[in-house]
């Protein structure tokens, strides 16, 4: 049973916690791994997500009648992941600067082959580097498409026509594919 933002608003406060619990369980699953995909990190992720139902819940949004719930919930997680990439970058910029060392480095006990662990990190981060430096559409287009969602599931996050994604999503690969081989 999805609900739209009007009917959560419209609830008592009784009926308005548990519609939001309904809303809660039906999408909390798809948000976290949704952001899980984009920061790669499970702390990170669960907080996003918690803060994406937490914006939700403070305030339900105003949607028109054709958008659903659950694209706002996604663009807004996916828009929240894009600023902590940002943030991450930022950060790991002030830190490269004083003369950190990064985390990773000073783990050092990866599971498996060393070399290759290392190498798919180093590939997650020039991946991650590459979304943060894109169009915030284009990035949550990849996104949303990476983590598993149809094109229609992508047209209501992102308030687009479901005809326009294919092109959209090529013009966005095709700019991801341009901007990571100069970080190579």
């Amino acid at each position: 049973m999805a609900l739209t933002a009007e009917q959560l608003k419209r609830k008592s406060a009784q009926d308005a916690e548990s519609a939001f619990e309904a809303v809660f369980q039906e999408h909390w699953r798809r948000v976290y791994a949704l952001l899980y995909n984009l920061v790669g990190e499970g702390d990170e992720a669960e907080d996003l997500a918690l803060e994406t139902f937490w914006r939700l819940y403070r305030l339900p949004p105003r949607l028109a009648q054709e958008e659903s719930l659950g694209g706002w919930l996604y663009r807004v997680a996916t828009n929240l992941g894009l600023n902590a990439l940002r943030a991450r970058k930022r950060r790991q910029r002030y830190e490269e600067q004083a003369g950190y060392i990064s985390t990773l480095e000073l783990q050092g006990s990866l599971p498996g082959d060393p070399a290759e662990e290392v190498e798919q990190v180093i590939e997650r981060g020039r991946v991650r580097q590459t979304l943060a430096q894109m169009k915030p559409r284009s990035a949550q287009l990849l996104v949303l498409r990476h983590s598993g969602f149809n094109y229609a599931e992508i047209a209501a996050a992102l308030g687009v026509a479901p005809a326009s994604v294919g092109a959209l999503l090529a013009r966005a690969e095709r700019e991801f594919e341009a901007r990571f081989k100069r970080l190579v």
